[in-house]
């Protein structure tokens, strides 16, 4: 009763400690990611305490060394008076800050088994005594802030056990570890090796995002130099952090083996445990306590039936070996189902200033806000525009009240168009383009097409512009929307600077639809454009200007003709005339030239001479230069062989009076152009006064050989109408009365005399 006193007084000393995991004064089991602090201590201990007996063995079954199963911890009033039949685990903790962001510490380990059995074997075994456990080394460094949120810090933990614990005693393995790899005796208190730990640790203060939770995680690998087995050591805790003294928890913990040749892969044989708890801090002392229960998740699978227990208990004999030698097997059993936990931890040093922030760690609330920070009396950081980024690294400190910001404090922006998120009405600017000053793109014209996009970036303000900010033209007449008078003009249709389709003669009909486009002015037309009466249609009249066969002498028909031409004139005399000549391809390209300007020129010279004035009039000569019809056939040549009465000068149009189109008709696209010689068949001209027979082989030998004779005469033909011409003209000029000109005209000559 004395030893069981003593040992309980042992194990009160030591209940209150980390079992496994080290560092960290949050929770239990888990471990967090803060450092001490340079030159700074902390002292604790704490433990587990079970009383059930099937927490040393499966069924609490075990087999002696005469090979007899015994049954461990059972209430009998031959046993002492008031035992508890249960297994203890604590141990006393040092750690030391070597600098802000590493501490290094020490544990030592102290377990008690009080196991015993009716047949005093366990107690002969020395199953049920307690000894020490292997002392374990260990560093902690915070790692430098490299990835994730502010709000998230990240450490590394290095563990080395050595195997200083007692070996032959007890009888349940307080890691997984103690395992032996080869399947030999293992040790409850020992590895028998030394183990090599890495863990990475990481801890979350949701806090500083407004809700009160801590999470801390970490993930580690224990690695045997000997028999020992190599396992993987995990943790997981949240923590509700209700106000700064009570700090509700639950955490999830466990060990896992893998490489182990003498007991098979199972996870949820291994410890893995399950922990409400309750922290309670007491700031003045700057301790730390804390109290929960461990549910094993393991046994909870097969509770306290011993058949479903059994089950796979070949697979996990354990081999137990006392410290007498004696001899015994049980059924591996990785943790209690249920067993008590508790710690208590108490940090102290030096009253400096860890994070140089001139408040000292005693007062200090807010360890951790270091300079450039501007922090209060209580040493936390100054938000004064309560954007959550402390002043001293606010760089935009008078951020208006809700306004998102960036890691500096400044107002987010998030299209980079130097006008901040909450300021810009276009928050997906494309980068680079300017802006205005609330973030939209500039747009200079105001047509509301944007000038990143404006193909037409000074469109007058008002007009109405197309996706590309090029003002509309609807009926595509070259003339914008805005200005266009005639927004319905008909496509392809010539029109004035106002967009209206042009009225060349200016009549009242356009020229798209005009049939007699060079009608006077003042004439009156019906709906066609043409002259009501015929005697003031150009187009009608200048079909009775002929001439002599291959001349340029006016047959004297024409004469009424030229009277009507000329009467119009003086009725109008705003008006001036241009005289138009124009020849087939017949003959050659100078002598179709010469005819052309002589006949203009006979035309004008007649009308000066019944009075009109010279500069009223032009005569020019095209030659072949401009058909109106194809110069292959007899007909088509017959209509190139004409002459244009063209007026001009009776209007003006912004500050040029309008002329005849001379020579824009030579880049007339609508004009024929001109076949080759080779397409034209010489029996087709009507000229050459030659008989033919039937045969068109013989009529092309025919006209080839009369063709130097044809030429010789023509030009003969051409000088005598030069003669007779001025001949005329003189007459013309004498103020005798001009002989009336003739009626009628040779039936051979009513229509157009031919070019040669």
């Amino acid at each position: 009763m004395k030893k069981l006193t003593l040992i309980l007084a042992l194990a009160q000393a030591a209940v209150f400690a980390q079992t496994g995991l080290l560092g960290g004064k949050t929770g239990l089991h888990q471990q967090d990611a803060n450092t001490l602090g340079f030159f700074h201590f902390r002292v604790g201990t704490g433990g587990t305490i079970a009383t059930d007996n099937w927490g040393y063995t499966r069924g609490a079954l075990f087999t002696d060394q005469y090979g007899r199963t015994q049954e461990l911890d059972v209430w009998d009033a031959r046993m002492e008076k008031g035992r508890i039949d249960g297994a203890l685990a604590g141990n006393f903790n040092f750690a030391f800050g070597l600098r802000d962001d590493l501490d290094i510490g020490v544990s030592l380990p102290i377990y008690y088994d009080h196991a015993k059995d009716y047949s005093g074997e366990a107690i002969r075994a020395h199953m049920g005594k307690g000894g020490l456990g292997d002392l374990q080394f260990y560093a902690k460094y915070r790692t430098p802030h490299f990835f994730g949120p502010d709000y998230m810090k990240t450490a590394a933990v290095v563990d080395l056990t050595v195997p200083t614990g007692w070996r032959g005693v007890g009888i349940r393995p307080r890691h997984v570890w103690f395992l032996d790899n080869e399947g030999g005796p293992t040790y409850a208190y020992t590895a028998n090796s030394v183990m090599l730990g890495l863990t990475g640790v990481v801890s979350v203060d949701y806090n500083k995002k407004g809700v009160p939770l801590v999470w801390n995680s970490s993930l580690g690998l224990m690695i045997g130099f000997g028999d020992a087995s190599n396992t993987l050591v995990y943790s997981t805790g949240v923590n509700l952090e209700i106000n700064d003294y009570i700090q509700p928890f639950l955490e999830f913990s466990g060990e896992m083996r893998f490489g182990n040749d003498a007991y098979p892969f199972s996870p949820i044989t291994d410890p893995m445990v399950l922990t409400p708890g309750i922290n309670v801090k007491i700031p003045f002392f700057n301790i730390d306590f804390a109290a929960g229960i461990d549910i094993g998740i393991g046994n909870l699978v097969d509770g306290y039936d011993r058949k479903d227990a059994m089950d796979n208990c070949k697979d996990f004999q354990i081999k137990f070996k006392g410290e007498t030698g004696y001899r015994a097997s049980y059924c591996y059993v990785a943790q209690p189902l249920i067993a008590g936990i508790a710690k208590l931890t108490w940090t102290f040093g030096f009253d400096g200033d860890d994070d140089n922030d001139g408040v000292k760690n005693r007062k200090d609330k807010c360890p951790e806000t270091f300079p450039p920070i501007v922090v209060d009396e209580d040493g936390c950081g100054i938000d004064t525009d309560e954007d959550k980024v402390f002043d001293g690294l606010d760089k935009c400190p008078d951020t208006p009240k809700g306004v998102a910001v960036d890691s500096v404090g400044c107002p987010l922006d998030t299209d980079e168009d130097t006008v901040p998120d909450y300021k810009d009405m276009c928050p997906e600017t494309p980068k680079g383009v300017k802006v205005d000053s609330v973030g939209c793109p500039l747009d200079t014209d105001e047509d509301t097409v944007p000038d990143y996009k404006d193909q037409c970036p000074e469109t007058p303000k008002g007009v109405k512009v197309d996706s590309v900010g090029c003002p509309l033209d609807s009926d595509k007449d070259g003339v914008f929307d805005g200005p266009d008078k005639c927004p319905d003009t008909p496509q392809g249709v010539a029109v004035d600077a106002d967009g209206c389709p042009l009225d060349t003669d200016k009549d009242g009909v356009p020229d798209y639809r005009d049939k007699c486009p060079n009608t006077l002015p003042g004439i009156q037309v019906n709906k066609r454009g043409c002259p009501l009466r015929r005697k003031e249609d150009l187009d009608y009249l200048k079909k009775g200007i002929q001439f002599e066969f291959d001349s340029a002498k006016l047959l004297k028909s024409s004469y009424p003709t030229l009277d009507d031409i000329i009467a119009l004139l003086e009725k109008i005399p705003e008006v001036k005339l241009e005289v138009q000549g124009h020849t087939d391809i017949v003959g050659t390209e100078d002598y179709n030239q010469k005819l052309s300007e002589d006949r203009a020129h006979s035309v004008t010279d007649y009308m000066e001479s019944k009075g009109i004035a010279a500069d009223r009039l032009r005569a020019i000569g095209f030659g072949t230069r401009v058909p109106v019809a194809d110069n292959v056939s007899d007909e088509g040549r017959a209509k190139n062989r004409r002459v244009e009465l063209i007026p001009f000068g009776y209007y003006t149009e912004g500050d040029g009076t309008v002329a005849a189109p001379s020579d824009s008709l030579l880049n007339d696209s609508t004009a024929v152009p001109p076949p080759t010689k080779s397409d034209v068949k010489p029996e087709s001209k009507p000229e050459v006064k030659v008989k033919l027979k039937a045969n068109a082989e013989k009529k092309v030998r025919s006209a080839s050989k009369a063709g130097l004779k044809r030429l010789k005469n023509m030009r003969d033909r051409a000088e005598k109408a030069v003669v007779e011409m001025k001949s005329e003209a003189a007459a013309a000029a004498k103020p005798a009365e001009t002989p009336k000109p003739a009626e009628t005209a040779p039936a051979k000559a009513s229509a157009p005399a031919p070019a040669p």
